[in-house]
């Protein structure tokens, strides 16, 4: 089963299996409040971390994120993308602009340098042209992460952030269900997912995948691996104790492995941050031989 999102008028057109219709397939990210919520919990999480002092430059970046969204907010009237064919936002559809660069220019001159190497890599970055700058942000939206340096990769990422979330909060489309086999991509902007989450609330016990580009989040079946599908031979890796909140969901079939967050067991989990800060999970787990099938805007390989 994979995701598509298709115009409303279309929706009393399609027929699904009644049980997935009664399940919510997709949220859209809430752009004013997720970068808020996200800096709260990596500050919190910093307090008791090996990774602390990154941690809280993390928290930084998320509270510029948050200030950009309140005082730039992105108002445009979207094209008709919902096509029914391809993920609206992703570049098959909708062509990356450069209104973005203003966000990452914002960014840049908000944020502190902790290091002399955050330092030359603002610098760094300053001095790329327009031309430049595009052409890294469409090499990492289209998953070439080897021709962007890791540190700014994650600068130019928590730039495309701000807009693409902003956009996918603006699409009008529903979701509905159908055979394919691309689950493990956002049915929005195509990107790739940080990890996976079973929610509280009125979805308790539901899975869906964090996008790590416009944060939106869709649902995927509980006990199956989120990058082929397979339903066998799916084992759990956490650090401390059978009940974690955070583990490693590994398949056999693929050699993959995602994070599993679990908010029955941590309601405070924030899946972005909670990702960094088990990244020691992360170690642990591919030295068991898996290989992680999503990113984390904030680790990129150098």
């Amino acid at each position: 089963m994979s995701i598509k999102i298709i115009p409303q008028e279309q929706l009393e057109q399609q027929t699904t299996n009644s049980v997935i219709r009664q399940i919510p397939l997709l949220f859209y990210p809430s752009p004013k409040t997720l970068y808020i919520h996200r800096a709260e919990r990596l500050k919190d999480l910093a307090t008791s971390s090996p990774f602390s002092e990154y941690l809280k430059f993390c928290a930084t970046i998320a509270e510029v994120q948050a200030n950009i969204v309140k005082q730039k907010p992105l108002n445009i009237d979207l094209p008709n993308i919902l096509d029914g064919q391809h993920p609206p936002l992703s570049l098959y559809n909708f062509t990356l602009s450069t209104f973005w660069q203003t966000y990452l220019s914002d960014l840049l001159s908000s944020v502190t340098a902790t290091t002399e190497q955050i330092r030359l890599v603002i610098e760094q970055l300053r001095q790329n042209s327009s031309e430049q700058l595009q052409d890294k942000a469409n090499h990492l939206i289209n998953g070439e992460f080897n021709c962007v340096e890791g540190n700014e990769a994650m600068f130019i990422w928590s730039a495309l952030s701000i807009y693409y979330s902003q956009l996918a909060s603006q699409i009008k489309g529903k979701a509905i269900a159908e055979s394919t086999d691309k689950n493990w991509l956002c049915p929005v902007c195509n990107s790739m997912p940080v990890a996976s989450i079973i929610q509280l609330g009125s979805n308790n016990g539901l899975r869906y995948l964090h996008c790590s580009l416009c944060e939106s989040e869709w649902y995927v079946p509980r006990i199956k691996c989120t990058c082929c599908d397979n339903m066998q031979d799916i084992q759990y890796f956490s650090l401390d104790k059978e009940l974690s909140a955070t583990k490693t969901e590994c398949c056999d079939a693929c050699h993959s492995y995602l994070k599993i967050l679990d908010q029955d067991k941590d309601p405070r989990i924030e899946i972005i941050a909670d990702d960094i800060a088990s990244l020691i999970l992360d170690i642990k787990t591919e030295e068991e031989g898996f290989a992680k099938s999503g990113i984390n805007p904030f680790i990129f390989a150098q």
